[in-house]
């Protein structure tokens, strides 16, 4: 979880005057159908300035159309969209951009090859004398907006060298260089750092402040009373309620899902002290220097948390142990067996897997059915492997899988691109189930799911560490570790800064260890 704080902020004659004032946007009966299929029924919304409206529900709930087509880039199948003096709908992006509404989506649209200036500025790019693009304005003005946001970005790195936390950042840039009218903010916080969280929230405040009416997406639940005004909840594409921000978790949760939930967190079973190591780390840095000195031990049956700042080498670290990374000094046992991948594939064939937190750019194919994403790699480390495929074995270790992660197995013959981010992750995760393996690195595993499917997938890692598998737990939430690890690790700087059994958990002494 990020912590975050409240940010007071003094209101100004303009939010005042907001307060008062009609919506500055409104969605009028509007609807969205794929054939027989209505994503989206009848939806009315009213967006006031100077407000923040929370936009909730389970992935597949209509979410990510609806604020599709409030920025221009899906067209409504009915209904319209008011704004100023416009009453119809936005036709692409730039019309909706030219009457003040600027989203950032989770899928960005940034250009890799260009730098975080040149993006910031793209398509409204500073002009020097003959009408020139001017490479000094536009660094400049890119320099003074991420200073003034609080944003850790060098304005001159290339966007492909980012990680996706500070792609995050430079989309958010993008977004509020021209002050706009209505700002969509989709799971914004849901790659960033507590640092980058805290001038995202601020940036919130400060535009709240100002006038800025704000549609803001987030599954983080503890998000919603800090910065919220109301929350519209979506449910299979209807408006449900919208109710204060202040409502409590399990009426927001019953209003998102349509039942009451037990507790998110399963609990994790106690680890016996005798259990075999699986995983050993001693001393290992990678030759790009981003892990420097990792020692690790990880048990059978055991859950570790890695923890800390975007940058600071978790991420990495899984990296390195399934030969993503190159390891340059150290040594990595795995079952005791001294071991230096130099290709996935040599990790998963000695029995580790690892499961990539941008799911649709490396753990997925989006264009094949989910069937086929579950068992491709299994058809050379799984127990169906073999020369030929046979189509029998095939369909009965995706039924199994389905049942293991609670994924629908009539879906299965579905692309996977065509699946909400909750039912994608539960592919990701039968895929790395379909292998004989024994140890499992998760890398975000709910980066992007809402809280129904985070359930099923906490319940799966609790079953799977129950059956004696060793699981390596990498998450930008602190909450999330804190909830299923056994231990948990600190990392700071590519080094291991801290270790926590689960008896001394406590939130405000871990983050502590995320700062020098």
């Amino acid at each position: 979880m990020n912590k975050v704080a409240s940010f007071p902020v003094q209101e100004t004659a303009c939010a005042a005057r907001a307060r008062k004032a009609e919506p500055v946007l409104r969605a009028v009966e509007l609807g969205k159908r794929y054939g027989h299929h209505a994503a989206l029924r009848g939806v009315n919304l009213a967006i006031e300035p100077g407000r923040v409206n929370i936009l909730f529900g389970e992935n597949g709930a209509g979410k990510s159309t609806l604020i599709s087509m409030l920025a221009g880039a899906n067209v409504p199948s009915d209904g319209h969209i008011e704004i100023g003096a416009h009453r119809g709908v936005f036709a692409s992006v730039a019309q909706a951009r030219a009457h003040g509404v600027r989203a950032v989506f989770q899928e960005f649209s940034l250009v890799p090859h260009l730098t975080v200036a040149e993006n910031i500025s793209l398509g409204e790019e500073p002009l020097a004398r003959l009408g020139l693009l001017s490479r000094a304005g536009t660094r400049a003005r890119a320099r003074r907006l991420v200073e003034e946001l609080g944003f850790e970005l060098d304005v001159d790195a290339r966007v492909s060298d980012l990680a996706r936390g500070k792609q995050q950042m430079v989309e958010i840039c993008k977004a509020v260089a021209q002050a706009p009218r209505v700002l969509i903010l989709d799971e914004p916080t849901a790659s960033l750092s507590e640092h980058d969280a805290q001038a995202l929230f601020a940036l919130v405040a400060r535009l709240k402040a100002e006038g800025t009416a704000i549609i803001y997406i987030t599954h983080r639940m503890h998000e919603i009373p800090l910065i919220g005004d109301s929350v519209t909840v979506l449910r299979d594409g209807q408006h449900i309620a919208t109710v204060p921000a202040a409502t409590p978790e399990p009426e927001l949760i019953a209003l998102m899902t349509g039942r009451t939930l037990s507790a998110i967190y399963p609990g994790v079973p106690a680890v016996p002290q005798a259990r075999q190591v699986r995983l050993t780390l001693d001393g290992v840095s990678t030759e790009d220097g981003l892990v420097v000195n990792a020692n690790l031990r990880l048990r059978a049956g055991e859950i570790v948390g890695i923890a800390g700042l975007v940058g600071c080498g978790k991420s990495e670290l899984g990296q390195a142990c399934y030969g993503l990374r190159s390891i340059a000094r150290g040594e990595m046992r795995l079952d005791g067996c001294v071991q230096r991948f130099g290709h996935p594939a040599e990790a998963i064939a000695a029995g580790l897997w690892y499961s990539p937190p941008d799911r649709k750019r490396d753990g997925l194919a989006l264009m094949r059915p989910a069937r086929e994403n579950m068992t491709l790699s299994a058809l050379l480390f799984g127990a169906e492997r073999g020369k030929r495929l046979r189509p029998g074995a095939e369909t009965a270790t995706v039924s199994r899988l389905c049942g293991q992660v609670e994924f629908p197995v009539e879906r299965t013959v579905e692309p996977v691109g065509n699946f909400s981010g909750g039912n994608q992750q539960k592919v990701l995760l039968a895929k790395g189930l379909a292998q004989d393996v024994g140890v499992y690195i998760f890398d975000e595993p709910t980066v992007g799911v809402d809280v129904g499917a985070r359930q099923s997938i906490y319940q799966y890692l609790s079953r799977l560490s129950a059956a004696g598998a060793s699981i390596l737990l990498i998450s930008s939430d602190l909450s999330e570790l804190m909830g299923m690890s056994h231990r948990l690790l600190v990392m700071r700087g590519g080094q291991m800064v801290a270790e926590f059994e689960r008896r001394h958990y406590d939130e405000q002494h871990i983050l502590e260890h995320f700062f020098e």
